[in-house]
């Protein structure tokens, strides 16, 4: 109790409670959850999975799974999440045990966040507080919070940049290039364009450090202490890891960031326009994402009574609240960034997940500017938009105008989860063998039955390897050689009713493919019960189709 009584305590223990009282309802979504998870988040679950049983049975295996489990994008995520895998018995499941790890990202990344608001205004901490739980009401922050991507992470790293950006001044120059470069390397490590979302800063420190001119004698004291050599000790590791990864896998990872950004791919995802419509897009993005319902028009009164409070000062002669340099970099690297993003043909709301960090610093800058009666009516308006999300999220109340589309519910019918589940089940009976899955639902699809074969390989130790007709294959013909090739013992799909509302780009020959097994002869179909619709057809070819040597 006599420690709660310094206020250094108390801070250092609120700046952690807040946090994760913040993010306590995201814990009963996971608890409610039976989602199958889409493409992307399945690969990243099937990789972490592998890696963990890797890293169990062959070290060999393993450090090849490190490199190339995934060959196109990134691997931090993964890296870190097959430590939660074991975690799997204690919540219950893979999936769960996984988006604990993005519920720890997301509490580092606010902690890291209250302290850039505790150094904005030292003198009170309702700046850091109101700054917090601006961020953690965000729909877009809310709705990642329960999907197993790599933007948490990216944002977490960034938000470290700005965080050593602000201390910068006052720390020695050895220190910052230590603690810059471990937080780009995780960073790089999240994702290959997090250097977009803290370029600003980074010239920032890069100048500060220059105009320190450290002598090699100071570099040699500081690397006496401890602390300093275990962060340089952490940052080689780091660091070799990301340049041994990006040195294998550069060319996928750029044609990849092609693809997902300007190339014909792109133009599923969002339209060619203007920059300036693209612009207004953006901005409508943002606002949804991190203001909607409430904190939008709130915004433009916290900076309008901002200017009069300080003018007020003025004519008082009682000065203007310091302005730090950080916030004049946060506006530079938001305005970047969507410049950026507007000359770019995709408009995915996750994009701007990363600029977070730069919208929160300029929130709280604001904030550090008004009186605390004001202030406090501002960190009452941050709580209410908070409580409206989280509600929306849990289904408690209908969804409202304007939210992130990644604010999703629950999905409260787990008959899906069982059906791919008692599918994989059924069809990894040898290992090392690959089967098809000839539709692109959002929860049946390679991806998510490779996943749940990863999962079932924890617990039985048969692996079996799910691909699909081929990404947004358009021609039947190719479709049908595919499955002749690779000669998988079962191809699954979906009966053509439930096929109706599925993505068109994805499955122009899913039905055609389905026709096309219902009367060749090679196919039987094999009794699966299913309320959704799940078609499992045994391929007789596909005997004789084993895979030799490694896996796939």
């Amino acid at each position: 109790m006599t420690r709660l009584r310094d206020p250094r305590s108390r801070e250092a223990v609120l700046q952690v409670l807040l946090p994760a009282a913040l993010l306590a309802p995201s814990l009963i979504w996971l608890a409610q959850d039976h989602t199958v998870w889409m493409w992307d988040q399945a690969w990243y679950g099937e990789v972490s999975a592998d890696l963990w049983f890797w890293l169990g049975h062959s070290l060999r295996r393993w450090a090849g799974e490190m490199a190339l489990g995934l060959s196109m994008k990134p691997p931090g995520l993964v890296w870190l999440g097959q430590f939660f895998i074991p975690l799997r018995h204690t919540f219950g499941s893979v999936e769960t045990a996984l988006l604990v790890s993005i519920l720890l990202t997301q509490c580092l990344a606010l902690v890291l966040l209250y302290r850039i608001g505790l150094r904005l205004a030292p003198r009170s901490s309702l700046v850091a507080i109101a700054g917090v739980t601006m961020a953690a009401g965000g729909s877009i922050f809310v709705g990642l919070s329960h999907q197993f991507f790599v933007e948490p992470m990216q944002a977490a790293a960034v938000a470290w940049v700005y965080y050593i950006a602000l201390a910068a001044p006052k720390r020695a120059a050895p220190q910052t290039i230590v603690l810059l470069a471990l937080a780009m390397a995780i960073g790089l490590l999240a994702k290959a364009d997090t250097p977009l979302y803290c370029l600003v800063p980074c010239v920032y420190l890069l100048g500060v450090v220059w105009r320190k001119r450290t002598s090699r004698a100071e570099i040699l004291g500081h690397w006496k202490a401890r602390s300093f050599q275990a962060q340089t000790l952490l940052l080689g590791a780091l660091s070799a890891a990301a340049a041994l990864w990006y040195w294998i896998n550069i060319k996928a990872v750029w044609q990849h960031i092609v693809d997902s950004s300007s190339n014909t791919v792109a133009l599923q995802y969002g339209t060619l326009d203007s920059w300036p419509h693209k612009m207004a897009k953006w901005f409508a993005v943002m606002s949804d994402s991190f203001f909607s319902p409430f904190l939008g028009w709130l915004l433009f009164a916290a900076l309008a009574a901002a200017a009069v409070f300080g003018v007020l000062r003025v004519k008082q002669r009682r000065g203007v609240a310091a302005i730090e340099p950080v916030f004049v970099l946060s506006v530079l690297q938001l305005l970047m960034i969507l410049s950026v993003l507007s000359n770019a043909i995709t408009v995915e709301p996750r994009f701007l997940y990363a600029a977070g960090p730069s919208i929160a610093i300029v929130f709280m800058q604001l904030c550090a500017l008004l009186p605390s009666r004001v202030l406090t009516v501002l960190i009452l308006a941050c709580g209410a938009q908070w409580a409206v999300v989280n509600a929306e999220s849990l289904a408690i109340q209908a969804r409202l105008k304007h939210q992130s589309p990644w604010l999703l519910t629950p999905s409260f019918d787990g008959s899906r989860f069982d059906d791919l589940a008692r599918v994989v089940s059924l069809t990894s009976t040898a290992p090392e063998r690959y089967n098809i899955v000839a539709v692109e639902s959002p929860w049946m699809n390679a991806n998510a039955a490779a996943f749940f074969a990863a999962k079932n390989r924890l617990r039985t130790g048969v692996r079996s390897y799910y691909t699909s007709l081929g990404y947004a294959e358009a021609d039947v013909g190719r479709a049908m050689r595919r499955i002749e090739d690779f000669g998988p013992r079962y191809v699954i799909t979906i009966d053509g009713p439930m096929q109706t509302k599925l993505p068109d780009f994805l499955n122009v020959v899913s039905l055609p493919v389905l026709r096309n097994m219902q009367q060749d002869r090679r196919f039987s179909q094999v009794p699966f019960p299913s309320r959704n619709g799940v078609l499992v057809f045994r391929y007789r070819n596909g005997d004789a189709g084993a895979i030799s040597g490694s896996s796939p």
